[in-house]
């Protein structure tokens, strides 16, 4: 008898918190010595299904990345954390560059 959600890889059913690559094209990518984050946050309502979200636009992220001193873009992680099924989610672009 196995224990659902301890693979690490997938989302857990009461708290799940993950970190991925934004993108996996690492092909000569060098690491940026600054970083910043822009946080997105979801409510899922679980009767009706309504639910509501904040998307990233890519001129956000450029702004962002401004406000923090970077001006080239390295590469991005994503970290989401949600709990109960997803009811609330919240995700965390990580911005690298310099």
């Amino acid at each position: 008898m196995g224990i659902a959600g301890c693979s690490g890889s997938g989302p857990g059913l009461i708290y799940t918190n993950i970190t991925r690559p934004y993108s996996r094209d690492f092909n000569h990518t060098p690491a940026g010595i600054q970083q910043c984050r822009l946080e997105a946050h979801q409510i899922k309502e679980p009767v009706t299904g309504y639910g509501v979200t904040i998307e990233w636009s890519t001129s956000q992220i450029q702004a962002a990345a401004r406000a923090a001193g970077i001006s080239n873009i390295r590469y991005m992680d994503v970290q989401t954390i949600s709990f109960i099924m997803g009811i609330y989610t919240r995700r965390i672009l990580i911005i690298y560059g310099d």
